[in-house]
């Protein structure tokens, strides 16, 4: 599963690609980010770090794997969309 859809399911969210500031605060109270980090991931402005994609993964208990954190993030790269190096 990618991230964004984990994110919704987790958040309560009844649209997809639609994320309210409260379902990111569910699911930041439920990966211990600040509000504001998830908002990023949701919208691929950043990469989650490796701990916080560890964190994912064993807090979705499997339903997000790597690919589904990371994989989105290279297809816009490879889109060629424009992107912020980290």
């Amino acid at each position: 599963m990618e991230l964004n859809r984990w994110i919704e399911t987790v958040g309560g969210t009844g649209q997809a690609g639609r994320l309210s500031l409260e379902a990111a605060r569910v699911v930041a109270g439920v990966l211990g980010e600040k509000t504001r980090t998830v908002q990023s991931w949701y919208r691929h402005e950043r990469l989650p770090c490796f701990t916080s994609a560890a964190n994912i993964l064993l807090t979705s208990k499997g339903a997000v794997d790597w690919n589904g954190i990371y994989a989105p993030y290279a297809q816009k790269l490879l889109a060629g969309a424009p992107h912020d190096p980290v």
